[in-house]
């Protein structure tokens, strides 16, 4: 890419049905919740046995979560997605995203990259799950998520200037000196198919030119062994006990 510049723009047709699911699903969330917390409070008053109570809290518990989870999704969203027509820009300064402050290259401990497309389209097939899954793909859970990590997380929060997407940055435990960051970008949420992989390979190819440790996976558990270390010096020691 040389000193050139590299921009992936927003499909908003995708993104406007993405922002539709998600409410959807928010408000869906709430209201299971609520219904259900009336009901375990019945069954709690009126000394219903505790299969019942069990049941009914974990109904709570998992339409909270669900509600959660959009919440964050919609925040997630609002990185890549503004006013603005690109979602993102890299060049020679660094990455630059629609909601976020320019992150540069020195500051960037990682790109990772997780293609979780086949075994999303797994559980989308099955019978039970499947319905869920398919509406969770679709209020914008990705299947093709990129994280970078950055060296000064508590740096890039206050970059924000107090803009929403600052919460989407995770903050880890003392790191060198700093405390760590990770950002996520969904990429195959906002873009087309073929610019979310083209976008991911960008990234990836563009942080290996300069040194930074960069890859994609497919397996979760194997991203989670290689970026963990990069976070968190206690990954790190976990991990060599294991070994």
């Amino acid at each position: 890419m040389g000193e050139s510049q590299y921009v992936a723009r927003v499909d908003h047709a995708k993104t406007d049905g993405v922002r539709r699911w998600n409410a959807g699903m928010l408000i869906v969330s709430l209201a299971l919740a609520a219904t259900l917390a009336v009901g375990l409070a019945f069954a709690a008053m009126t000394g219903m046995g505790w299969f019942t109570i069990l049941i009914a809290s974990l109904g709570v518990t998992a339409c909270v979560t669900s509600a959660i989870l959009a919440v964050r999704r919609g925040r997630a969203l609002a990185l890549l997605v503004t006013g603005d027509d690109i979602a993102l820009t890299v060049d020679a300064a660094g990455v630059r995203l629609a909601g976020a402050p320019l992150i540069a290259w020195e500051q960037i401990a990682f790109v990772g990259v997780i293609d979780d497309r086949e075994r999303t389209g797994r559980l989308q097939r099955l019978p039970v799950s499947g319905p869920l899954a398919r509406a969770t793909v679709r209020a914008g859970s990705p299947t093709l998520l990129c994280e970078i990590g950055v060296r000064d997380g508590v740096r890039l929060k206050q970059a924000f200037g107090g803009a929403r997407g600052a919460d989407r940055v995770t903050l880890f435990d003392e790191f060198d000196g700093t405390r760590r960051g990770l950002i996520p970008l969904m990429l195959d949420v906002v873009v087309d198919d073929a610019t979310a992989h083209q976008a991911a390979q960008v990234l990836v190819r563009e942080a290996e030119r300069r040194g930074i440790p960069a890859r994609s996976f497919t397996a979760v558990f194997a991203y989670f062994e290689w970026k963990g270390p990069m976070l968190d010096h206690k990954w790190l020691a976990e991990k060599e006990k294991r070994t």
